[in-house]
């Protein structure tokens, strides 16, 4: 679906004579808007929903990478900082090893954090921080990044929970 939008967004720049990446910006969320309004009538409110997550987490994601950027870099320039590098050991709010995939790559892509393992049989992930002076506070950036992940992919719906046996509750 999104291909078919940005389909639209392409041919209503050029229709309006505005074809530059800044018209065709304009025209994807002018239809935007109008797929808004008419989503539940088209069946299109789950891709209206996680493209506004999407969007969402995108933007909330590139400034978590500004911050984490400015903290490491006050590490390796500072010269009184001493860093605690440790590793956490963290289990996952779902065991699916596409979401543990995309988190480990948000994280690594993340300064002064890597994904080192991820076991999906206990749904556990190692993670190394390079400045750990507090373990939960670590683990709560985590947590914050995992949370805003699953809404995204949901689209702000909650799955239903499994039980250990993969049985639906």
């Amino acid at each position: 679906m999104l291909g078919v939008h940005i389909l639209l967004a392409v041919g209503l720049a050029a229709f309006v004579d505005a074809l530059s990446p800044l018209g065709v910006l304009a025209a994807f969320v002018v239809i935007h808007f109008a797929l808004r309004l008419g989503s539940d009538l088209l069946g299109l409110r789950r891709y209206v929903r996680r493209l506004e997550y999407g969007t969402r987490f995108a933007f909330w994601f590139a400034a978590e990478i500004f911050k984490a950027s400015i903290d490491v870099a006050r590490i390796v320039l500072g010269r009184t900082v001493a860093p605690q590098p440790a590793i956490i050991r963290m289990r996952l709010a779902r065991r699916d090893e596409r979401v543990a995939t995309l988190l480990g790559c948000l994280l690594t892509l993340t300064p002064g954090t890597l994904a080192m393992d991820y076991a999906p049989e206990t749904g556990v992930m190692y993670i190394h921080a390079i400045d750990a002076d507090d373990a939960d506070e670590v683990e709560a950036g985590v947590r914050e990044i995992e949370r805003r992940l699953l809404a995204w992919l949901d689209a702000g719906e909650p799955r239903p929970t499994t039980t250990t046996d993969g049985d639906q509750a």
